[in-house]
């Protein structure tokens, strides 16, 4: 079996170049936490590798034209510490925090994490409820911006083709008041996989306490995160400051009905989500000012 090619681009020019070489059998890498995993588990390896970690200019968070901009190279230690996500996506920073171990947060990427395309991502999940979209760059040096959802097939595992790569990720940032909370529920206390994970975007009225646009993003229900309508829209008139509202918890139990009716941890999930909910309300600032 022939060896490994490695190209490691630098650049647009030099990265568009690398992925005009893709074949079925290459991969791209960022941080590696994912591919690592996969390779200690056995098959074959790639025929070339596209090392994206070199790359200039993909690392930045930052405000222009009312949008938020994230490069798809930010590590989840930095999105977790930003001071532009604390202010206007304070989910996507509070989703970054709870990626893995401090380790593997100093070099997953939230490129990497979209790209990989688990249902129970839980970076994708906040992007979902952004309402995020992706710039996309492929072979042949084309650009396009899609919705975060247009990169996620509807049977599972990602819709990017493989000479496509992730550059950097977009959403609106300019509501004076716009709250927003991340949670999530493993087997365990720390370095979990998500078996259940939601974000809650919510726009408040001018008087600072009524919610006026309301979405939630759920994780691990599905085989990609997806906005949960039916739940957030009867929030909207509703009191941020209130305590979490029975019927709230009531709608996304029945979510979980709904879209798992036949599936073992159903019964788990029933009860766990009942708590998420708590959570969620308190992690997107209810009675804070």
């Amino acid at each position: 079996m022939p060896p490994t090619e490695l190209l490691a681009p630098r650049d647009q020019r030099e990265l568009v170049a690398a992925l005009a070489r893709t074949t079925d059998a290459s991969r791209l890498v960022a941080g590696a936490t994912d591919w690592m995993l996969g390779r200690r588990a056995g098959g074959n390896p790639p025929d070339l590798l596209i090392d994206l970690s070199h790359l200039h200019g993909f690392r930045a968070v930052g405000c222009a034209d009312r949008r938020i901009r994230v490069g798809a190279l930010s590590t989840c230690s930095q999105l977790q510490c930003d001071p532009v996500l604390a202010t206007h996506a304070r989910c996507l920073a509070q989703a970054a925090a709870r990626v893995g171990s401090v380790q593997i947060r100093n070099v997953a990427t939230i490129g990497g994490n979209v790209a990989n395309a688990s249902p129970c991502a839980d970076l994708v999940t906040a992007l979902v409820a952004l309402e995020a979209t992706a710039t996309v760059i492929d072979g042949a040096g084309r650009a396009t911006e899609r919705p975060i959802a247009q990169l996620f097939a509807s049977a599972g595992g990602s819709a990017l083709r493989r000479d496509e790569a992730i550059l950097e990720f977009a959403f609106a940032g300019a509501h004076p008041d716009r709250r927003s909370g991340f949670a999530k529920l493993g087997v365990r206390s720390s370095v979990a996989v998500a078996r259940l994970n939601a974000a809650l975007v919510v726009d408040l009225d001018p008087d600072g306490a009524t919610i006026a646009a309301a979405r939630l993003a759920i994780g691990s229900l599905a085989p990609a995160a997806f906005l949960a309508g039916e739940v957030a829209a009867p929030l909207v008139g509703t009191r941020i400051d209130a305590a979490c509202p029975e019927e709230f918890a009531h709608r996304c139990l029945r979510l979980v009905d709904e879209r798992i009716p036949e599936r073992s941890s159903r019964a788990y999930k029933r009860l766990a989500i009942r708590g998420l909910a708590a959570d969620l309300w308190s992690a997107a600032g209810a009675g804070t000012p």
